[in-house]
């Protein structure tokens, strides 16, 4: 239905509309169920296609072409539109005349409920037509009153050990329970790849084959397995084709050059050769390898009560950040490493901020200071590993140093109103790095700020001002959010209890898988002999006999 081209003048039959869809015709049927059909066909289309551009009263199809009498004949006013839209105040749909042909398009009290309603369609069918509805339906709610106020931006509670999960708080100072690691496959193998062509000089075997992106992921999968506390492991890489992200907005990563040849022939290398020693790899279609990563962290930190290492260098993974959850980035930027979260605590007042508009003596930071001591949880960042280049820690302190003192679930609304250009994400016309902290931390999400900017004066930049309370710019927003925020709990089963388990056969847990039975010989002679990486082999053979030892 997103690609109707036009509806046609040419009535099929009696009360019958002709609906032009690309290369064929479709006849609507007659009768009360031709009306439900179109009604359905109009929620469809506006609910999966430009929800940033929709308007009342703005027709999809244009009739610029047709003479005003014509116009005035049809029920139309030279291109806009006689009739009332068919989202009826009184009865939630109401039907328009046989003879009223136009596209109606959602109006301004129900986007911000479309927009939520696609985005957390991934989470169950029924709770995303839920949400669609609740905003189709909240056209009913629209009055020419003061908006509503926005519920104030809360903090995590005390006891958020990260990833959307919260423990039991006489579980906070059980931080020695396990480590799990999860490694972002694709980056890995992209920043690998592209890192060796810089260098203009790649790693050949004896038969002229590249090697050098299996040599620096076998390298980074090792240097995770020398850690001594890590106790479960997973490498992670996106399925093929689109995700529901796509879906959402039809330009999400349309900026992206098509994958080289390179990394295309080089993926089932890496497979083979992970599952090879021993690491589960996990993939899923229809999401990205983010939301499986953010899905596992909970559950593990949650259910399991384990620590959560993420191995990736997208900032994406900020938003999953807390107490029990922190990054490793490849060849990262890390001025301190923070060993003790609970010093983190840092002020989140910015004074007089006129240079990126936002005026700071009319508004009050809300971000508070975490009220639970939470003890130390990872104790591994003397490490070699952890130190210098390499794999360098970013944790929640980390983060709140560098955005200002915001949580890191803040980081979900200031990379929706930034923008991403990696990912094609616009974010809002006007706002950059440096203002979005500022405006968070003073009006905590979007919603208060949108409210903010549509209600006062505070925000000093007209620009900002004007596209946070335009419509566009706030539905810009929301659908951005959407796009950027990692999904954390997806209902698949192969992503959940009892398939993929944290402990026994078929887990994540490496008690049973590094060494493997043979003691890690059979995997050293593939690497040695058949990938030709001697000092992987040589670093994996230490990794068993030191595992064996624990």
């Amino acid at each position: 239905f997103a690609l109707v081209q036009e509806i046609s003048k040419k009535r099929l039959h009696k009360g019958g509309r002709g609906v032009r869809c690309r290369s064929r015709r479709f006849a609507w049927p007659t009768g009360f169920h031709g009306y439900m059909l179109r009604a359905r066909a109009v929620v469809m289309a506006v609910t999966m296609q430009r929800l940033a551009a929709v308007r009342v009263g703005v027709p999809r199809v244009v009739y610029g072409v047709r003479s005003a009498k014509v116009s005035q004949k049809r029920g139309l006013v030279h291109g806009h539109l006689a009739q009332r839209p068919w989202v009826s105040p009184e009865l939630g749909f109401g039907f328009a005349r046989p003879r009223t042909r136009w596209f109606a398009a959602v109006a301004e009290g129900g986007v911000e409920g479309v927009a939520e309603g696609v985005a957390e369609g991934v989470h169950g069918v029924e709770s995303g037509v839920d949400s669609v509805a609740s905003g189709v339906l909240g056209v009913q709610d629209k009055s020419s009153s003061e908006p509503t106020p926005p519920a104030k931006y809360q903090p995590p509670p005390g006891n958020y050990a990260g990833a959307g999960a919260t423990v039991h708080h006489d579980d906070v100072h059980l931080g020695d329970s396990g480590h799990v690691v999860l490694v972002d496959g694709m980056s890995v193998i992209f920043r690998s790849f592209y890192g060796w062509q810089a260098r203009g000089a790649p790693l050949l075997d004896s038969n002229g084959v590249d090697i050098s992106v299996l040599y620096s992921v076998a390298h980074a999968v090792l240097a995770v397995l020398e850690l001594p506390s890590v106790s479960h492991c997973a490498v992670v890489f996106d399925a093929k084709g689109k995700t529901f992200r796509h879906e959402m907005f039809s330009d999400y990563k349309a900026n992206r050059p098509e994958t080289p040849d390179g990394i295309k022939e080089v993926i089932p290398r890496v497979i083979d050769m992970v599952t090879r020693m021993g690491i589960p790899v996990l993939s899923m279609s229809g999401v990205e390898a983010d939301d499986i990563i953010g899905t596992v962290s909970r559950r593990a930190v949650g259910e399991a009560n384990l620590k959560v290492t993420i191995v990736s260098p997208d900032k994406d993974f900020f938003q999953l950040l807390g107490p029990r959850v922190r990054q490793l980035r490849p060849n990262g930027r890390n001025k301190e490493v923070a060993k003790n979260l609970h010093e983190s605590d840092v002020s989140t007042s910015d004074g007089d901020d006129t240079e990126n508009g936002v005026n700071a003596e009319t508004a009050t930071g809300i971000n508070t200071a975490n009220k639970i001591h939470w003890p130390p949880q990872f104790h591994d960042y003397d490490h070699p590993n952890l130190v210098g280049k390499g794999l360098v820690p970013y944790t929640e302190c980390d983060f709140r140093n560098e955005f200002g003192g915001l949580d890191p679930v803040q980081f979900v609304d200031l990379l929706a109103m930034v923008g991403d250009a990696s990912d094609n994400v616009p974010g809002v016309e006007g706002i950059g790095p440096k203002t979005a902290p500022k405006l968070l931390n003073l009006y905590g999400n979007i919603e208060g700020c949108v409210h903010n900017a549509s209600t006062t004066s505070d925000i000093k930049n007209k620009r900002v001002r004007e596209n946070l309370a335009s419509q566009k710019g706030k539905a810009t927003a929301l659908l951005c959010r959407s796009l950027v925020k990692i999904r954390t709990q997806l209902s698949a089963p192969t992503l959940n209890a009892p398939a993929l388990p944290f402990s026994g056969p078929n887990s994540l847990d490496l008690a049973n898988r590094v060494p493997p039975n043979d003691g890690g010989v059979g995997v050293g002679e593939y690497l040695e002999r058949v990938l030709e990486l001697g000092s992987a082999a040589e670093r994996w053979r230490e990794v068993c006999r030191k595992r064996s030892a624990l």
